[in-house]
């Protein structure tokens, strides 16, 4: 299994003085994060230690029985988005209960026909650039998303992966 712990140091600057710590991600700890073909699995709505699916049980903890409220608001506010409230709570509840724990660890639970679990198996790659057929057409994977699989191993290649991973964990998944 992969190791994620975090590794700190303390880092210095150009005239040796300490500025704050710096949390540093260990190669294993990376590729949990990041799947082979560089979409991040924290930024996933799937994934089980994922913001989406954080926030999406605490919105559903917060909410409670609100059921009854919507239907109350309906009238009250004169407004119909309310209506909508059981339509919002499936999906709040689809949300919160996704559960995958990521490419490397099990199959991809979101793009059933995906390849690239089992080609870097095969091939003994961590991410596509590696591969000497990168760019390939074995993906499986649809026109827009083979295009972001392309964009992302590239920027990889180029940036290295550790600053690619820091970039990634701050950026928005869904663009």
């Amino acid at each position: 299994m992969i190791n994620s712990r975090l590794m700190q140091t303390k880092m210095k600057d150009k005239k040796n003085q300490p500025l704050k710590w710096r949390t540093l991600m260990t190669t294993e700890t990376i590729k949990a994060s990041i799947s082979p073909c560089g979409l991040s699995c924290e930024t996933c709505f799937a994934h089980v230690d994922g913001d989406i699916r954080r926030y999406s049980r605490k919105l559903k903890e917060k909410l409670g029985n609100f059921e009854p409220y919507a239907k109350r608001f309906e009238t009250l506010l004169d407004h119909p988005v309310f209506k909508k409230y059981p339509d919002f709570k499936d999906m709040l509840d689809y949300l919160a209960s996704e559960n995958c724990k990521g490419c490397r660890n099990e199959n991809c639970k979101l793009f059933k026909d995906c390849n690239v679990r089992r080609c870097h198996q095969e091939k003994r790659v961590d991410f596509c650039y590696e591969c000497k057929d990168f760019p390939c057409d074995q993906t499986n994977f649809d026109e827009r998303l083979y295009k972001t699989f392309v964009k992302l191993n590239e920027k990889i290649r180029k940036t290295g992966i550790e600053e690619f991973y820091e970039k990634s964990r701050i950026s928005r998944r869904y663009i």
